[in-house]
């Protein structure tokens, strides 16, 4: 089943000195495995990207330093960092106040899969620096993150999808494919188990293999993160 998610309402653990973490995907995310971190100003966190997996990390406030390979890259509010399988690194607070970090391993840490990961390290792209690319059949434009038009990789695929007033995606499902809606402006209605749901910033949207939904603008400039994982997918309207 689908789900909404509102991040001030997940249970936080800490994960490490001043780094608090939450599950956004839980149990339900096979393809990927999401969630929300919170950390305070110079709190960091650091690991090792497992092997096989992908790991992409979202500034939704705040700013962070994402460090690796003998280097650091800043991630300002609206940047997308691809994480290459092996890759050791630091994330850390480089702000003044508490920064708000998604982070999704694609596919979850341990998983077999056939699939090509991301490779080069780290890289990061921030949005007001990305082409948008428009798509006027589809009244949308795309700024792509994990894409042949950015950074490819067979893992994911990731993008912000920005509508016009009219948009409207009717409903759909991707038998292959778990997808992920994070709104960033505006207000979103998404049909979520059979049933219209007002998304807005904060919150997120989940939808397993095979869940139908479908979206719509309610109120506002509407743009979200958006995620399907594996990258190669099929999609069956209605």
């Amino acid at each position: 089943m689908g789900k909404v998610v509102t991040f001030s309402s997940l249970p936080y653990q800490e994960i490490s000195s001043g780094v608090k973490a939450a599950a956004i995907t839980g149990s339900d995310g096979k393809e990927m495995q999401a969630e929300m971190l919170r950390f305070v100003p110079g709190a960091k966190l650091a690991g090792r990207v497992p092997q096989g997996s992908d790991r992409y990390f979202f500034t939704l406030a705040g700013e962070a330093m994402v460090s690796g390979n003998g280097g650091s890259q800043r991630m300002n509010v609206d940047s997308f960092a691809t994480l290459q399988e092996g890759l050791e690194f630091t994330i850390s607070n480089s702000g003044g106040r508490e920064a708000e970090i998604l982070s999704v391993f694609a596919p979850p840490p341990g998983s077999t899969n056939k699939y090509s990961g991301v490779k080069g390290g780290i890289t990061v792209a921030e949005r007001s620096n990305r082409p948008v690319v428009e798509i006027p059949e589809a009244k949308k434009r795309r700024i792509y993150f994990v894409d042949n038009a950015a950074v490819p990789s067979e893992r994911a695929h990731a993008m912000i999808v920005l509508y016009e007033k009219e948009t409207v995606t009717n409903m759909h499902k991707h038998p292959d494919a778990e997808s992920m809606f994070v709104v960033l402006t505006g207000k979103v209605r998404f049909t979520v188990n059979g049933q219209d749901v007002v998304v807005e910033r904060g919150q997120a949207t989940h939808f397993p293999a095979g869940d139908r939904h479908g979206l719509r603008v309610a109120e506002g400039n509407v743009s979200f993160l958006e995620f399907h994982i594996p990258a190669a997918y099929t999609t069956v309207r209605g």
